[in-house]
């Protein structure tokens, strides 16, 4: 007998329901205890799902752990889009005016924590690791925002854009952003904040400014 179409789109709705909720115990169990303290078992019990659902719904666990990295990477690329779609102009007179506010708008992104902690913790493991998944997060999210990065700062500054000297400034300046949702303890701690304040914020975007501005990437607004 064939199953009715309300049938299968119920069967379909509870699949993706649960490879949902197996994404979000993977983000959640890998961030907290790394990818080779995270069996299939725990994973499993985290999504409230019987252990033959991850090699049904994605093969195996090093597959669940890609498609959680995909699913942020998908994500964070969205979001990085955003930011340097702001230096889409053909105005040469807008140009480093943009590139600021591409730079102080992804720290603002950063700044803004509103994805969950785990999210954070699970990227940090895959940074530190350098692995397949964050390779797949670098390549989908972050490399396209550095790529669109040094070619606005190579316009601005007259250097090819595959000088490595300009490429290494940029890389440095958007690893500094980001650490400020992975190491804000650092800052908090030395500023004797207990958080990050709109005034501080403020403070933290003159900084970046600062540095748009310096000999660190010879880019300056027009006098």
């Amino acid at each position: 007998m064939t199953a009715s179409p309300t049938a299968q789109s119920g069967h379909e709705a509870r699949s993706a329901k649960t490879r949902t909720h197996l994404i979000e115990a993977a983000i959640e169990v890998i961030g907290a205890v790394g990818y080779e303290g995270a069996s299939t078992r725990v994973l499993a019990a985290a999504a409230k799902t019987n252990l033959s659902a991850i090699p049904y719904h994605f093969g195996g666990k090093k597959e669940l752990y890609l498609a959680a990295a995909q699913m942020i990477a998908e994500y964070a690329h969205a979001r990085f889009e955003e930011v340097v779609s702001t230096l889409d102009t053909d105005e040469a007179a807008e140009k480093a005016v943009r590139f600021e506010q591409a730079l102080t708008g992804l720290l603002r992104l950063v700044l803004k924590d509103e994805e969950l902690n785990s999210w954070s913790s699970f990227i940090a493991r895959c940074a530190y690791d350098n692995d397949e998944a964050f390779a797949l997060i670098y390549e989908r999210a972050i490399a396209p925002m550095l790529e669109r990065l040094v070619q606005a700062a190579s316009e601005l500054s007259g250097r090819p854009p595959e000088d490595e000297a300009l490429r290494l400034r940029i890389s440095a300046i958007v690893t500094a952003i980001i650490s400020f949702r992975f190491l804000r303890g650092i800052m908090l701690r030395g500023m004797a904040w207990t958080q990050i304040q709109p005034d501080s914020i403020g403070q933290i975007e003159d900084m970046v400014r600062d540095l748009c501005r310096s000999d660190f990437l010879q880019v300056h607004l027009p006098q």
